[in-house]
C-alpha cells in the first residue's frame, strides 16, 4: 500500500513539474515575441526590460564564407567576431527606416529558473535581408521575471550570400 502511495505521489509530482516547465516555456516565449515586436515598434523601454542588468554578453560571429568575402573586399577585415551593447543594437534599431528580425525553428530549453532559446533568424531594413544566422539566447529568471544574459549569433552576409529559400 505504501508503494502505491509513493508510486501516486511521484506521478503527481513529475506531472506538476512538466505542468512548470510548460508554463516556464509560454513565459519565455513571451519574451521572443516581445524582442521581435519591440524591434519593429522601436519600443526601447520594452527592449531594454527584457535584458538583465550589465554586462549582458552580446557578441556575433561572421561566417567563414561571408568572412572569406570580406577578406577579398579588404584584406584587414581579420577579425570574423565582434561583441557589442543591447543598448547600442537598439539604437541601430532607432535609426530612420524600418528593421525587423524574423525568428524560426524556435527550441527551447529550460527549469525554473535558467533557458536557453536558440532559433534561426533573417534580419530585415525595410524589404531587404541584410544578414541571417543562428542566433542563441541564454536567461534566467531574476525576481520572477525572465531576463536576457546573453546574446550569441552566427552571420552571413546577405549581400554575398542570399538566405536559402
Amino acid at each position: 500500500m505504501k508503494n502505491i502511495h509513493l508510486l501516486i505521489f511521484m506521478l503527481l509530482s513529475g506531472f506538476a513539474t512538466a505542468q512548470n516547465y510548460t508554463t516556464e516555456k509560454k513565459e519565455i516565449e513571451t519574451v521572443v515575441r516581445q524582442v521581435k515586436e519591440s524591434i519593429i515598434r522601436k519600443d526601447s523601454a520594452t527592449f531594454y526590460s527584457l535584458f538583465h542588468e550589465n554586462p549582458v554578453v552580446w557578441i556575433g560571429m561572421v561566417k567563414n564564407r561571408s568572412q572569406a568575402k570580406r577578406l577579398e573586399v579588404n584584406p584587414l577585415n581579420i577579425k570574423n567576431d565582434f561583441k557589442d551593447t543591447y543598448e547600442n543594437f537598439f539604437r541601430y534599431v532607432l535609426k530612420p527606416g524600418k528593421k525587423e528580425e524574423e525568428f524560426r525553428n524556435i527550441r527551447i530549453i529550460n527549469d525554473d529558473v535558467v533557458a536557453s532559446v536558440t532559433f534561426d533568424y533573417t534580419f530585415r531594413e525595410g524589404q531587404t535581408v541584410t544578414n541571417w544566422g543562428c542566433e542563441s539566447w541564454h536567461l534566467i529568471k531574476a525576481a520572477g521575471k525572465w531576463k536576457i544574459v546573453s546574446v550569441i549569433y552566427s552571420i552571413e552576409n546577405a549581400k554575398f550570400f542570399p538566405e536559402p529559400e
